[in-house]
């Protein structure tokens, strides 16, 4: 496992400055929670750190372990074992759930021996299972027609079965209903589990029910202005997030 190490960080979008100077440091396997009001510059975080072509690095590094991933391609960072769940999902059209997925694992594993196929399309369908997801998403093209909650099921899915080392998991409580979110917080408590560090972007402190966090840090102005523990975030959803927030 490596370190997630964000120095500095200052990024535009469309010309416009989103983050003024991000400082963060994720050990393997800690669970840090990003919280802010809308407009913050948590997605646009998220988005960086898997080197969306939408956004540009200004000023700041960040490093993976002994790798400058602000320097590398978005395939290289993935590769790496540095993940996203987005917020909005693509649909792609012709290329199935199962088929996109066994494909991902085998190139992740091509320079190891003993990949099988079929045991892992077996492992696909073990965690569709335990995420109530019907057989019939697994054949079907990639989010096309899914419902919100569906793609969100869909990307802890996917997150789930390749190697990752570091996750960034972005709103994914936002569309998904009390049932489902416990669904997906009890498969996140796994990857926890592995040893899998965890970067959790959300606006609300309810998956946290179920997920233990190491930090809770509010973002505000493109700055994480507070840091704390989880009772950071009881504290949030009790006084809202102007307590914290100096115009």
């Amino acid at each position: 496992m490596a370190t997630l190490t964000i120095k500095n960080l200052h990024v535009e979008l469309e010309n416009k400055p989103i983050l003024n100077g991000i400082n963060l440091v994720v050990k393997p396997g800690e669970t840090h929670v990003i919280m802010g009001p809308n407009g913050s510059g948590k997605s646009t975080l998220g988005n960086t750190l898997l080197k969306h072509p939408a956004v540009t690095i200004t000023k700041g590094k960040i490093t993976f372990g002994k790798l400058v991933t602000s320097e590398m391609k978005t395939d290289e960072i993935a590769r790496a074992g540095l993940m996203i769940a987005l917020q909005h999902p693509q649909a792609v059209s012709g290329v199935t759930v199962t088929n996109l997925l066994t494909i991902a694992a085998r190139k992740f594993a091509e320079n190891q021996k003993g990949f099988s196929p079929a045991r892992f399309r077996e492992e696909i369908k073990d965690v569709a299972k335990k995420l109530h997801m019907e057989p019939e998403f697994l054949l079907r093209s990639l989010n096309e027609g899914f419902s919100g909650g569906e793609k969100k099921k869909m990307e802890i899915l996917q997150l789930s079965l390749l190697p990752a080392k570091c996750l960034i998991i972005d709103e994914i409580d936002s569309g998904l209903d009390i049932d489902a979110l416990k669904l997906v917080a009890k498969q996140i408590v796994r990857l926890q589990e592995k040893g899998v560090s965890l970067v959790i972007i959300t606006h609300y402190n309810r998956i946290l029910r179920w997920i233990e966090a190491d930090k809770v840090h509010i973002l505000h102005k493109g700055k994480i202005v507070k840091s704390g523990t989880s009772a950071l975030a009881k504290d949030i959803e009790k006084k809202g997030y102007a307590a914290y927030i100096k115009e």
